[in-house]
């Protein structure tokens, strides 16, 4: 017990004189207690809700004024042709859309049923749900309020009328979870094999001394930093076409997009989890270290801000602007894009722009730091 106790003194002091990891074992958990305490939640709540108003009576009004003072959505008035219904829930624009149609008024007016469509973004099963059950919820209580109306002005005897929300589910009609989770565990593991083991791997570099040798040869910083980066592109999109198989013929996930774009936007996200890679190798100097800065500081941020898990919208504020520098976020948006709505670049440009603008960004300030590093 003795020689145990000697060691165990030794080990908690070498780990205290270094402070690098010192404080990566202090603030880590502490970081990812309150990511995960206001991340985690899976209600729904603010949902976009577009609506389509046929009957332009004060009873379509009074419908679209109740839908958001319910408190479950963000109401919009959808104002291009119904063509583009489809559109508005591929583009993310919106995540339902209530159609009133027309005859309205004139139902309710004279105590009959009243139907409203709602066509509901279902790549989400758990939004998808939510959101039609908040709608039928919704419309139900704007019905209560006609007919207190109705029972206080004519008595009992009256036709009472009634709202019926009839929900068509778009994208994932069976609302099957994996198909929405899936294809981001494609980006999720993109960014662990690409990200995670090239930072490891410059760091292995520098602590065997091999990096040193490196440096005096005639090769450019630029073309050390390609020569060690560009052997996990190719993983990447190894890792790419290796999951495509499982997810189309295991977990029955349907490709409804273009292939191409796929693998075009895939290497895009790449330069974010190379960049990423490098500037984690350039900030410490053991490869426990870039293991641990890499996946508390890195990894698990994203997973949790990205909406992998849990909807952006339903987290604080802070959190939601957060999010917005979350270069995974782009990337799921983009590949259930292209796997459940058959989209292209014309909704995914934004996406795209982003996510490439935050991988020059990122693997320009890492070849400078790297640069610097070297000098």
């Amino acid at each position: 017990m003795k020689r145990i106790r000697h060691l165990l003194v030794k080990e908690l002091t070498q780990i205290r004189r270094d402070r690098r990891l010192f404080g990566i074992l202090i603030a880590a958990p502490v970081m990812q207690l309150i990511l995960l305490g206001f991340a985690a939640n899976t209600d729904v709540r603010e949902i976009k809700l577009a609506v389509r108003d046929n009957d332009h009576t004060m009873q379509s009004r009074e419908f679209t004024r109740a839908l958001g003072a319910s408190g479950w959505f963000q109401v919009t008035t959808a104002t291009e042709p119904a063509a583009g219904d489809g559109r508005l829930l591929a583009s993310g624009r919106a995540g339902l859309v209530a159609v009133i149609p027309p005859g309205f008024g004139k139902s309710l007016a004279r105590g009959e049923p009243a139907t409203v469509q709602a066509l509901v973004d279902g790549a989400d099963s758990n939004f998808a749900v939510q959101g039609a059950a908040y709608l039928q919820r919704a419309a139900h209580q704007f019905s209560e309020q006609l007919v207190r109306a109705i029972l206080a002005a004519t008595g009992p005897g009256t036709p009472l009328p009634q709202i019926v929300a009839e929900t068509r589910i778009w994208y994932n009609p069976d609302l099957l979870s994996r198909w929405f989770m899936v294809p981001a565990l494609m980006g999720v593991l993109l960014l662990v094999t690409t990200m995670i083991v090239s930072s490891m791997a410059l760091v292995k570099e520098r602590e065997e001394g091999t990096l040193e040798q490196l440096i005096v040869t005639p090769l450019r910083v630029w073309e050390l930093i390609a020569g060690k980066l560009l052997p996990f592109v190719v993983i990447g999109f190894g890792v790419v076409t290796l999951a495509l198989p499982v997810m189309l013929g295991v977990f029955g996930v349907p490709l409804r997009g273009h292939i191409a774009l796929l693998y075009l936007l895939s290497g895009v996200f790449l330069l974010t989890t190379l960049g990423l890679g490098l500037f984690v190798s350039t900030l410490v100097h053991t490869q426990q270290q870039a293991m641990l800065v890499a996946g508390f500081f890195v990894m698990m941020p994203f997973v949790l801000l990205s909406g992998f898990i849990f909807p952006v919208e339903n987290m604080p504020k802070f959190f939601q602007i957060l999010a917005q520098f979350i270069p995974l976020k782009y990337y799921l948006t983009i590949v259930r894009g292209i796997f459940l709505k058959g989209v292209g670049l014309d909704v995914l440009w934004r996406d795209a722009l982003i996510l490439l603008l935050w991988g020059f960004g990122i693997l320009g300030l890492s070849a400078l730091k790297f640069r610097k590093r070297l000098d």
